[in-house]
C-alpha cells in the first residue's frame, strides 16, 4: 500500500530542496534580461505553482533563514510592482490589485510581521484573559446621567414618533405634521426637553389624546 500523499509531499520538500528552488526563483526574479514582474511568472518559469509557495510559508514559518529568503523574494516583486505603477511601465490599477490581494497592502500602510520574528514581541501574542478579568470590550459601561436617561425614555415613548393628525391642528401644523410623518428623523433627532421651544413644536410632539 502506497504512503499517503501528504507524507510524500513532506519528504519531497526537504529543507535542502526548498532552498535550492528558492535560489532558482530568486535568480529569475533578479535577472535584468528576463521579463518577470510577478511572483506567479517566476514560479511558472521555475516549474512551480502558488500553492507550493504557500506550503513553504507554512512548513518553514519558524525557520528564520528560509523565511528571510521567502520574504526577500516577495519584496523583489513588491518593488517591481511599485516601480511599475510609479513610473507607469505597468498598469497602476493592476499593480494595486496584486499588491492588495497578494501582499496585504492596505490604506493604513500596515505590514505583516513575519511569524519567525513575532516571538520577539510578546505583546503581539494573543493572551487569553485570566478568570475574573475583563477585556476592554467587557468593561463596565459608563453610568448615564439623569438627563441621558430622561432623553432615552422620551425617545422610547410611543408618543415620541406619533405624528398622526390632531383635532387641534391648524393648516400650518397639519402640513408640518404630515412632513414629520414622512421624514421623522428630521423631527425626532432633537426632542424638546424644556420650555425653550416654540408653541407649534410643543403641539407637534404632544401625545395624540
Amino acid at each position: 500500500m502506497s504512503a499517503p500523499t501528504a507524507n510524500q509531499n513532506a519528504s519531497k520538500w526537504t529543507r535542502e530542496k526548498t532552498i535550492k528552488l528558492l535560489d532558482k526563483i530568486e535568480a529569475i526574479a533578479t535577472d535584468e534580461f528576463s521579463i518577470c514582474d510577478t511572483l506567479s511568472q517566476a514560479l511558472i518559469k521555475a516549474r512551480c505553482y502558488k500553492q507550493i509557495w504557500s506550503y513553504w510559508k507554512k512548513k518553514w514559518e519558524l525557520d528564520e533563514d528560509i523565511m528571510d529568503r521567502i520574504y526577500f523574494i516577495e519584496q523583489i516583486f513588491i518593488s517591481k510592482l511599485e516601480d511599475g505603477g510609479l513610473y507607469k511601465t505597468l498598469n497602476a490599477s493592476t499593480c494595486h490589485f496584486i499588491l492588495k490581494h497578494n501582499y496585504g497592502y492596505n490604506t493604513k500602510g500596515e505590514s505583516e510581521l513575519p511569524s519567525h520574528l513575532r516571538h520577539e514581541f510578546p505583546e503581539l501574542i494573543e493572551n487569553k484573559p485570566s478568570n475574573g478579568s475583563k477585556t476592554k470590550k467587557e468593561k463596565e459601561p459608563k453610568p448615564r446621567t439623569e438627563e441621558e436617561i430622561y432623553i432615552q425614555e422620551y425617545i422610547n415613548d410611543p408618543a415620541y414618533k406619533d405624528f398622526s393628525p390632531r383635532d387641534t391642528d391648524d393648516e400650518v401644523l397639519a402640513k408640518l405634521r404630515a412632513d414629520a410623518a414622512k421624514h421623522p428623523h428630521l423631527y425626532t433627532a432633537k426632542p424638546p426637553l424644556d420650555c425653550n421651544y416654540i408653541k407649534f413644536a410643543e403641539d407637534l410632539f404632544a401625545p395624540n389624546a
